[in-house]
């Protein structure tokens, strides 16, 4: 009976003592000399603090992706993009007497990529620059936040309904007038149209833009200007057509912003003067979608107290999971879950930096893009899992007071031309949560 006592008390100091703390059955190997007085633990105790972060301007040139449309988006804000660039001339070649003008038509070609609702017709306005497209002095690529003036009316519009998988291409039809002063520039050999930086000097370029709300899609920078014309043939008129191309993919590049004024989920007090704000001030959640500028932020401030733990040897491994919140997204819809989500290691300033990864057989290395598991049932087992163990083994070696910390982006290139979204919850989140499981080794 008192050996009995004697056992109960230990067992309730031992269950006090490490907490969440339990040990695993697992086979440690030949790290220490005697594996008879290892012990390895695994806890998932360790607290995770998450941010939102303002993005303040991105890259967007030379991406090779064409952004058109708007979306009123209930947790991010209204969406708005525009797509600037320059079309360049044909090889100028003298065999546009006795032409006749046809029309004139911007033709561009969809990824199938887009967000938003595609049962409604996208609407689609041309404009012409009234201004050169020109880099900032001392600078090599346009942002996000870049944009030039037009002239005040539209060149073209048009409504399209998009269908991703059946839509290869749009053609809007440009201003009658355009199209034959084009052509007479060709007829007569004009110096504007015999090179492409003199056909710039004469046409700045084009913004493409929309007044749409519900749809975002993506097209390549295959961007055609097409100008149909009728040449006289043996017995009739034939239909011919000369093709204005991309210039330079350096001068192509889209503007993005996002109104937040009208949300009430914290997200609008984001600003200038509030780069980053804690989940605690976000109905403890998390908002993550880089391309309008918000992005999320995870840090482990009591990774370190594991080193106060009686004994401890090592940290063998751990993995992080992500659980996004329910009723956020939508798996049947664009709207749903980004299937790829990278963890790039960040500091106090918040700037991108490597990405946790892995080495391929091969020797070359591969960012983690996660697991994600997807519970099509209930929506509570939705996932994200990465293994964090090499971040997790140095992160506990840092002293002081560390700054770093994880970003949640979509991969590399796809974080600024396409809008995955992702809104997750704190420690204090009733059904979303973030888990660090620590697998360590005690030595007695």
């Amino acid at each position: 009976m008192m050996l009995s006592k004697h056992v109960f008390v230990f067992i309730t100091l031992f269950t006090l003592f490490f907490g969440a703390c339990k040990k695993v059955d697992i086979q440690f190997g030949e790290q220490f000399v005697d594996n008879e007085y290892t012990q390895i633990y695994k806890t998932d105790s360790f607290s995770a603090d998450v941010y939102t972060v303002l993005v303040d301007s991105f890259i967007t040139s030379a991406k090779g992706i064409t952004i058109i449309g708007g979306l009123n988006d209930t947790a991010f804000g209204k969406i708005n993009t525009k797509c600037f660039f320059e079309v360049t001339p044909p090889s100028f070649q003298a065999v546009y007497d006795s032409t006749r003008f046809d029309s004139l038509s911007l033709i561009l070609t969809l990824n199938k990529s887009y967000y938003g609702d595609t049962t409604k017709p996208l609407q689609v306005e041309v404009s012409r620059l009234s201004e050169k497209i020109v880099l900032p002095e001392g600078e090599t690529d346009f942002y996000n936040n870049r944009s030039f003036t037009c002239f005040p009316t539209a060149i073209g519009s048009g409504s399209f309904l998009i269908r991703p998988s059946a839509t290869d291409t749009i053609s809007i039809r440009l201003d009658d007038a355009i199209g034959k002063e084009l052509l007479k520039k060709l007829q007569t050999s004009s110096d504007d149209i015999k090179t492409s930086s003199a056909f710039i000097e004469y046409f700045h370029g084009l913004r493409i833009s929309s007044s749409s709300s519900h749809l975002l899609i993506n097209c390549t920078d295959k961007i055609t200007m097409r100008l149909r014309y009728r040449k006289p043939g043996l017995y009739q008129l034939e239909e011919k057509y000369v093709d204005f191309s991309l210039a330079t993919s350096q001068h192509h590049f889209n503007n993005i912003t996002a109104d937040r004024s009208g949300l009430t989920n914290g997200l609008q007090n984001l600003g200038v003067n509030n780069k980053i704000i804690p989940s605690a001030q976000l109905n403890n959640q998390a908002y993550s979608q880089y391309i309008t500028g918000v992005v999320s932020k995870i840090k482990f401030p009591t990774l370190r107290d594991i080193l106060k733990i009686r004994n401890y040897a090592k940290i063998l491994s751990a993995k992080l999971k992500i659980y996004p919140v329910k009723g956020s997204y939508d798996i049947y819809s664009s709207n749903t879950l980004p299937p790829a989500l990278r963890l790039s290691i960040t500091d106090l300033n918040n700037t991108i930096g490597s990405d946790l990864g892995f080495y391929t057989s091969n020797g070359s290395y591969v960012s983690d893009n996660g697991n994600l598991f997807i519970d099509k049932l209930y929506g509570e087992n939705t996932v994200y899992t990465y293994d964090v163990s090499d971040y997790i083994k140095q992160l506990s070696k840092t002293v002081g007071d560390d700054k770093s910390g994880l970003l949640f982006l979509p991969p590399a290139n796809a974080h600024v031309t396409q809008f995955p979204r992702i809104i997750f919850g704190s420690k204090n989140h009733p059904t979303s949560k973030i888990v660090l499981e620590v697998y360590y080794a005690t030595v007695n």
